[in-house]
């Protein structure tokens, strides 16, 4: 009876604190940190499971994902991922990003024509080659055929929260972000507006399992709970579209 006991506690000793621990490590673009935060939060409160993040511009985030070994799933744009190709197990389109136009407050935005303005004399943007929205907000100008008219004041810099930082501090007059940071901002500015969708290339926002991961369990159960209306709701409250 007592060898019985025995065992039974180091059962108990042994197996539930694993699945009461167990961790995975998410990279993710910094542009998404706000939407990341909430879904692991309210995954690790529905569940015990612990996440830990890593943010960073998406060139950054591809190779800590390539190199170090420990990163089990990887949260950015799908044409990034894809070109990346890193050696995914199982993915999912969690949803799709949007472009938007933020200014500080005092400030306001009618329309395109504002972006020429001879009062406008900066205009923040994330970098056009490593940044998915530096890339869409290019697009967009080029689109308009207004670039040449604006590409002066344009101030480059690498990630969606540096360009939302300097319409945070009043020193830009514009600044291209996502919508999902401007919604997490959105009391430190004037206010953002959407630019039209058929300007840039859609932005599906997709998470993949690393093939190399070690906790592939804990991997499918995350993956499981972003199917579930607690993960939509969140997706939807951060303006992203239905994948």
């Amino acid at each position: 009876m007592r060898l019985n006991s025995i065992i039974l506690i180091f059962i108990m000793t042994v197996f539930i604190p694993i699945s009461a621990q167990a961790q995975i490590i998410i990279a993710s673009g910094a542009g998404y940190r706000s939407l990341v935060d909430d879904l692991t939060d309210s995954y690790s409160a529905k569940t015990g499971n612990k996440i830990e993040l890593i943010y960073g511009n998406m060139s950054r985030v591809i190779a800590q994902a390539r190199n170090s070994g420990a990163v089990d799933m990887v949260l950015g744009d799908k044409s990034f991922l894809d070109k990346a190709e890193l050696d995914f197990n199982s993915q999912l389109v969690i949803g799709r990003g949007r472009l938007v136009i933020a200014y500080p407050k005092g400030k306001h935005f009618n329309g395109m024509n504002d972006l020429l303005s001879a009062e406008v004399s900066r205009i923040a943007l994330p970098d056009t080659k490593r940044a998915i929205y530096g890339k869409a907000a290019l697009q967009y100008l080029r689109s308009k055929k207004i670039y040449e008219k604006v590409e002066p004041k344009l101030l480059m810099v690498a990630t969606v929260p540096q360009s939302a930082s300097y319409v945070i501090a009043g020193e830009v007059d514009y600044a291209f972000i996502n919508m999902t940071h401007a919604r997490k901002i959105v009391k430190s500015i004037g206010g953002y507006t959407a630019v039209d969708e058929s300007a840039y290339s859609p932005i599906s926002i997709l998470i993949g399992q690393m093939k190399n991961s070690a906790s592939s369990r804990e991997c499918s159960a995350f993956l499981k709970y972003l199917n579930s209306d607690a993960a939509r709701r969140i997706v939807a409250a951060h303006g992203m579209s239905d994948k």
